[in-house]
């Protein structure tokens, strides 16, 4: 049975920085358009999510090359398998490769021996493109069984699921740990209502601010996480990626910020052994455990 263990007392990030900034992408193209009731598919919604890996991505790259950031992208296995090329890009800039399903699967449809083998071939395909083994995950819809699995495959250091938390906090079950790293929900998706919409980027970029800039505030009396979920496919386009640029370089202009991967905010949790006690003992709302 899996417990929760949360942080008591005061954390602190490396080198005395304020806030933690966890960047993700999550990295598919078409993968999410489902054949309409007559088997085909929609050419438009489908070219829509093919900009990513075919074109958005370099964009993306660009950016965070030029803002001197390090950022995560959470990786359909089918992406890693059609699209080699961006894949390796992304590890040759120094940026995480986590896993996202293999083709963005609705994890709480799947049967639990059906998950076990989209984590499992994910995993290799990962493994396969980049040289190196993928130890992040994020489902599309986590299912009752996904922390388990992940725990069971063994070699997973995070999972990116839960949105019930401020700071990150430790799965564990038989010994073996899990770092959990919440999201807020304030990704590209949500503020631009959907990949073709017509949102305004000034919107977006007025909210990632105000997210940004609350916790910014709170970490003056002890540090905070600000994690953002990106997709390629909708955050890199013309005018919009300019709002990514944007909310990058207003966060760099704030002493103390520190841009880390998954793994590294994940190993850092560990090592310095912020989550000691169970969740059962302590109901209290994990905001106040910096406090």
């Amino acid at each position: 049975m899996i417990s929760e263990y949360h942080a008591q007392g005061k954390i602190l990030w490396p080198d005395g920085c304020r806030i933690a900034v966890f960047l993700t992408f999550d990295f598919q193209g078409g993968e999410p358009i489902r054949p309409l009731p007559n088997g085909r598919i929609n050419y438009e919604d489908w070219t829509q999510g093919e900009y990513g890996p075919n074109t958005g991505i370099w964009r993306i790259l660009r950016i965070l090359k030029e803002k001197e950031v390090k950022a995560t992208f959470l990786t359909c296995g089918g992406i890693a398998e059609r699209y080699p090329e961006p894949v390796k890009a992304i590890v040759a800039e120094g940026h995480e490769i986590a896993g996202h399903g293999y083709h963005h699967e609705v994890a709480r449809d799947l049967s639990e021996e059906e998950e076990r083998d989209v984590i499992k071939r994910a995993t290799e395909m990962i493994q396969m493109r980049t040289g190196k083994r993928p130890v992040g995950w994020r489902s599309c819809t986590q299912s009752p069984n996904t922390l388990e699995l992940l725990v069971e495959h063994g070699g997973y250091l995070w999972n990116s699921n839960s949105f019930a938390h401020d700071l990150p906090f430790i799965y564990e079950e038989g010994g073996r740990t899990l770092v959990e790293l919440p999201r807020q929900p304030y990704g590209d998706g949500w503020i631009y209502g959907s990949m073709n919409s017509t949102g305004n980027p000034s919107v977006a970029l007025t909210v990632w601010k105000a997210l940004f800039d609350e916790l910014y505030e709170e970490s003056g009396s002890a540090p905070t996480y600000c994690p953002f979920t990106l997709h390629p496919y909708i955050s890199s386009r013309p005018g919009r990626a300019k709002a990514l640029a944007d909310i990058i370089q207003y966060m760099k202009e704030h002493r103390g910020v520190w841009f880390a991967t998954g793994s590294e905010i994940a190993q850092w949790w560990l090592k310095q052994g912020f989550s000691k006690e169970s969740v059962s003992e302590r109901p209290q709302a994990v905001a106040l455990a910096a406090s």
